[in-house]
C-alpha cells in the first residue's frame, strides 16, 4: 500500500500569499490598472490565476486582458518571488516533509499553479526533490475543487482515496480532498481562517506544519498510532466460543474514513471493553503445540491453537517474505474462506489493503483455524452461461428459487436440522455457521456450475461486476447480517487475488463464487428476482458527480453515524462502499448502500450452553 501526503503550495508550504499580493499589484501596474486591495487579492489565492484574474478584473475569463494579465503575472512572480523562495518556506516544513519521507510517505503537490511556477518554486524554495508527483493547473481539464488534480495524482502512484491525505490552507484544497475521497487537513495559518475552514469539513485542523506531520504520522495505517493497534498481540481472534474479535477490522476502517487518530483509539479501547454482544474480548491464549511444514495440515478447521499457527507463519513469512508466503499456503487454504462467517478472509485481507505484517499473520492463522470449505475444486464449466455477468447468473438463479422455493426451503432445512460429525460442535452453537458448513459440504447443482465469467474475463473486471451484484443483493434486503459479509468479504478477497500471481487470480473468483452461494442458500430463501431487476433498473447507469458537494457532505454524514455505531460491521461498510463509489467515478448505489446500517443479531439460546472450543 502506497501512503500518500497531497500538498498546496501557496499558503501551505511556502507562505507566499503576502509576495503573491505584491505580485499581483506588479501586474496591474504593468497592465496600467489600479492596484486592487489587499484583501480581495487574497481571496483569491488558491484559484487558477486564469479565474483569478477574471474576478479581480471583472471581465470573462476568455478576454485577451486577462491572458495579459497572467503573462504579466508570470514575469513578476520570476522577478518578485523566486529569489525569496527559501525565506518563504514556513517554519518546519522542510524538516517535517523529510520526517515524512523517512516514515514511507510518498509526497506530493496539487496546486493551481501552473506546473512550470510550482516547480520553479519548489526548486528555488530547496523542496523539490522531497516530492513524487506535482500536478499543476495546467496538468488537469477542472483544477481545485475539482478532484481531478488529486484522481490524476492517486492514478499515478497507483494508490488508493483512502490511503491518502491532502493538506491545505483554502477550502479549494479541502473541497477537492473530500471529492476524491481522500482524508484532509486544514491548516490555519495560510490564507482562509479557521472558520471558514471548518466549514468546508476537514479530517483535522493543524494550527503549524510539525502538527501536520504528527498527524500523518499517526493517522495513515502502517504508522504511528494505526499501527501500533493492529500489531497488538494482546487479545485471542475469539471470544465467547466462536465470536471473532473484529477491532482491528474496525481500527482499518475508521483510518480509511479520515476518522482523527484519538477517535479511533477511543473506539477500539470500547470495544475491548464490551463488545457489541455484551462480553468483553478475551486475552491471548499461549500456543499449546508446535506447527510446522510436516504437521501444519492437519489441524486444518480443527479450531484447535490459533496462537500456534501465527507462530508457525509468522516463522515462514520470516524465511520466505510475504508474496512467497501467500503463493505457497493460500491456494490450499482459500477454498475455506467462508468459515467463521467470512471473518478470517476479511482479516487477512483488510491487514493485506492496510499493508500490515502481524495483522496478515493473524489473518491467515485464523483461516487455517477456522477453514470450512466451499469445494469449488466441485465447480464445472457451465457452458450455457458462457454470455452473462455476475448479475446474469444472480438473476438466473434467484429466479430458479423463486420457481422452486418450496423445495429448497424443505431441502435446506431438513440439511441443517441434521447433525453432521464432520463439522465442529462449536459451530452447532452457531447457528449461522453451522447452516452455511452444512450447506457448503452438501453442495447443489447451481452452486457448482461455474459461468463463463470465471475463467472467461480479466479478475479485476470481476470483483467490478461482483461488487455491484452483491450490492443489489444488500440493497433488496437492507441491513441483513449476512448480506453485508458479503460485501466486506468481497473487499477482502480482492486485495488477496492481487496479492498472488496473476495465475491464481481466477481461482480466488471462483471460491468467491462458490461460497457466496453457499451462504445464500443456507438461508432457505432468496432475494426476489422481480426485487433485484426492479433496483438494477434504478441504479444499473446511475452515477454521482464526484465533486458535488451535497455527496460529499452525505459521505460526511455516514462517516459520523458510523463512528457512534457500537456495531463495528457499519464503519467496515461505509469503508468498502466509499472505496467503490470512488473506484467506479461514483455509482450512486454505493452511496446509497453505505447508509443501510445493520444491527447486531441477537445471540440464539444455544449460547447458554457453554463453548466446546
Amino acid at each position: 500500500m502506497t501512503h500518500v501526503a497531497m500538498f498546496d503550495l501557496d499558503g501551505t508550504l511556502v507562505d507566499s500569499p503576502r509576495a503573491i499580493v505584491e505580485t499581483f499589484a506588479a501586474a496591474f501596474e504593468a497592465l496600467g490598472e489600479s492596484p486592487r486591495e489587499e484583501a480581495d487579492v487574497r481571496a483569491t489565492i488558491g484559484l487558477p490565476l486564469e479565474q483569478a484574474f477574471a474576478k479581480l478584473l471583472g471581465a470573462p475569463q476568455d478576454d485577451p486582458v486577462v491572458a495579459d494579465g497572467v503573462a504579466r503575472y508570470q514575469e513578476a512572480f520570476r522577478t518578485v518571488i523566486l529569489p525569496r523562495a527559501r525565506s518563504l518556506v514556513f517554519p518546519g516544513v522542510a524538516e517535517g516533509l523529510a520526517e515524512l519521507r523517512r516514515h514511507g510517505v510518498t509526497l506530493t503537490v496539487a496546486t493551481s499553479k501552473f506546473h512550470r511556477s510550482a516547480d520553479a518554486l519548489l526548486a528555488a524554495a530547496g523542496l523539490r526533490e522531497q516530492f513524487a508527483v506535482l500536478i499543476g493547473a495546467d496538468d488537469v481539464a477542472h483544477p481545485k475543487p475539482h478532484p481531478e488534480s488529486g484522481l490524476r495524482i492517486l492514478e499515478q502512484l497507483g494508490a488508493r482515496p483512502e490511503d491518502a491525505v491532502m493538506v491545505g490552507d483554502t477550502t479549494h484544497d479541502l473541497k477537492m480532498a473530500h471529492s476524491a475521497g481522500t482524508g484532509s487537513i486544514a491548516v490555519t495559518y495560510g490564507v482562509h481562517g479557521r472558520a471558514e475552514l471548518l466549514s468546508a469539513g476537514p479530517s483535522h485542523v493543524a494550527e503549524t506544519f510539525p502538527e501536520v506531520v504528527a498527524y500523518i504520522l499517526g493517522m495513515l495505517p502502517g504508522s504511528g498510532l494505526v499501527d501500533g493497534l493492529l500489531d497488538d498481540r494482546t487479545y485471542h481472534i475469539e471470544f465467547n466460543g466462536h465470536l471473532t474479535n473484529h477491532v482491528k477490522h474496525a481500527v482499518v476502517a475508521l483510518a480509511g474514513l479520515g476518522v482523527a487518530p484519538e477517535r479511533i483509539r477511543d473506539y477500539h479501547d470500547n470495544y475491548i471493553r464490551m463488545t457489541p454482544y455484551g462480553c468483553a474480548v478475551e486475552s491471548a491464549r499461549p500456543a499449546g503445540r508446535t506447527i510446522d511444514d510436516d504437521n501444519w495440515l492437519e489441524f486444518v478447521g480443527k479450531r484447535q491453537d490459533w496462537a500456534a499457527y501465527c507462530e508457525f507463519f509468522d516463522r515462514r513469512e520470516r524465511e520466505l517474505g510475504m508474496p512467497e508466503l501467500l503463493r505457497r499456503y493460500l491456494p490450499q487454504l482459500l477454498p475455506g474462506w467462508a468459515g467463521a462467517l467470512q471473518h478470517a478472509t476479511i482479516h487477512l485481507g483488510w491487514a493485506l489493503a492496510a499493508g500490515h505484517r502481524w495483522m496478515a499473520i493473524e489473518g491467515i492463522s485464523y483461516l487455517a483455524f477456522s477453514y470450512v470449505s466451499c469445494h469449488p475444486e466441485r465447480s464445472v464449466p457451465a457452458a450455457a452461461q458462457e454470455a452473462e455477468t455476475p448479475k446474469d447468473s444472480l438473476l438466473r438463479i434467484a429466479r430458479h428459487w423463486e420457481a422452486n422455493q418450496p423445495q429448497l426451503g424443505a431441502q435446506v432445512e431438513n440439511l441443517v436440522g441434521e447433525t453432521s460429525a464432520d463439522i465442529h460442535p462449536e459451530l452447532r452453537r452457531s447457528g449461522l455457521q453451522y447452516r452455511i458448513a452444512r450447506m457448503l459440504g452438501e453442495g447443489h447443482p447451481l452452486i457448482h456450475d461455474a459461468p463463463g465469467w470465471i475463467e472467461g474475463q480479466d479478475p479485476a473486471a470481476s470483483w467490478d461486476e461482483l461488487a455491484y451484484a452483491v450490492t443489489l443483493l444488500y440493497l433488496a434486503e437492507p441491513g441483513d447480517f449476512l448480506l453485508l459479509h458479503l460485501i466486506t468479504a468481497l473487499h477482502a478477497m480482492r486485495a488477496i487475488s492481487d496479492a498472488l500471481p496473476a495465475e491464481e487470480r481466477p481461482g480466488v473468483v471462483k471460491a468467491y463464487w462458490t461460497g457466496i452461494l453457499g451462504v445464500l442458500f443456507s438461508r432457505g430463501h432468496f432475494s426476489t428476482p422481480g426485487k433485484l431487476t426492479a433496483l438494477d433498473g434504478l441504479f444499473d447507469t446511475a452515477t454521482d458527480d464526484l465533486s458535488d458537494p451535497r455527496w460529499t457532505r452525505e459521505w460526511d454524514w455516514h462517516i459520523a453515524r458510523a463512528v457512534e455505531e457500537e456495531e463495528e460491521h457499519n464503519p467496515k461498510l461505509v469503508h468498502v462502499m466509499r472505496e467503490l463509489w470512488h473506484r467506479t467515478g461514483g455509482r450512486s448505489i454505493y452511496r446509497v448502500a453505505a447508509g443501510q446500517f445493520t444491527a447486531t443479531p441477537e445471540l440464539p439460546p444455544t449460547f447458554e450452553q457453554p463453548p466446546t472450543d
